[in-house]
């Protein structure tokens, strides 16, 4: 199966294992095992996982040693709190891999087991605890590099030793979608629809407040540019509309996006579409 499958078919076990009434630290736990498995996608690292599930010993269930989801102070490598998190998320697979009624399930089970040693031996928590925190801040959809052209992204992606499998990238304040399909070295960089979407959810239940309001876009983009901490998105109003001021950190960048772009955009329940492969 495809490693994106499999993630896909892991993502529905936890699906599975949800309950209506559920204690709090299983709650917790199964959104972990959810938030890292979104991880490796979002980021891009479907393959370079592949690899890594590839390169593990025959029969050997772990190369994870208690040391390493030991505490550790914050900042050093990685989170106290996500390593402490992900040893109890570990061992809740762990338990549930050896109980009698989840045969079916062992490969989704071993694979969630499996991006938990991932993300602690390829120091990745510093990076998950911050993805974790924006998710949990309803923040708007990571990219992983900006460029002012499409022809400095396209380049960018065709020269990369191990170009991510998918993600999104800014081209100018745009999202795009980087996408590299390893079986048959395709790479292209599509315009896509992420900040639309985003927009259409932000607003569906909660109308938008601004904190600050301007009579031109280049009086809101001088503001949002001399903000020394500027929050992950905050609503500011131009010229009578709302616009989104999102803070790019992990790639400096900083951008308004207007409300009107989720015009024509509907949420609901299910998944966005993906880009079709190639035929």
């Amino acid at each position: 199966m495809p490693i994106h499958d499999a993630i896909i078919e892991a993502q529905k076990l936890i699906g599975r294992l949800w309950k209506e009434e559920q204690s709090p630290e299983r709650e917790r736990i199964l959104e972990c095992a959810g938030c890292i498995l979104s991880f490796i996608s979002a980021t891009g690292q479907d393959y370079r996982f592949e690899d890594f599930r590839q390169s593990q010993d025959p029969g050997r269930p772990t190369r994870v040693e208690p040391s390493h989801l030991a505490p550790t102070e914050p900042g050093a490598a990685g989170s106290a709190n996500i390593r402490e998190l992900l040893a109890r998320t570990r061992g809740f697979f762990a338990q549930l891999l050896a109980a009698p009624g989840a045969t079916n399930d062992h490969g989704s089970i071993r694979l969630i087991l499996d991006v938990v040693d991932y993300i602690i031996l390829t120091g990745e928590l510093v990076t998950l605890d911050e993805y974790m925190r924006r998710l949990e801040a309803g923040s708007p959809p990571p990219v992983i590099a900006a460029f002012d052209s499409q022809r400095a992204a396209a380049d960018w992606l065709e020269r990369a030793p191990e170009p991510p499998s998918r993600a999104f990238v800014l081209i100018g304040d745009q999202y795009h979608q980087a996408v590299y399909l390893r079986d048959i070295n395709h790479r292209k960089v599509m315009p896509w629809p992420a900040m639309e979407y985003y927009l259409a959810e932000l607003v569906q239940d909660v109308a938008p407040i601004a904190v600050a309001s301007f009579v031109s876009s280049e009086m809101a983009e001088s503001w949002l540019k001399e903000q020394t901490e500027p929050p992950n998105r905050a609503w500011v109003m131009i010229a009578g509309e709302f616009h989104l001021a999102v803070n790019h950190a992990n790639v400096q960048r900083r951008a308004l996006y207007p409300l009107s772009m989720a015009d024509g955009y509907t949420i609901n329940d299910e998944v966005e579409p993906e880009p079709s492969r190639p035929g």
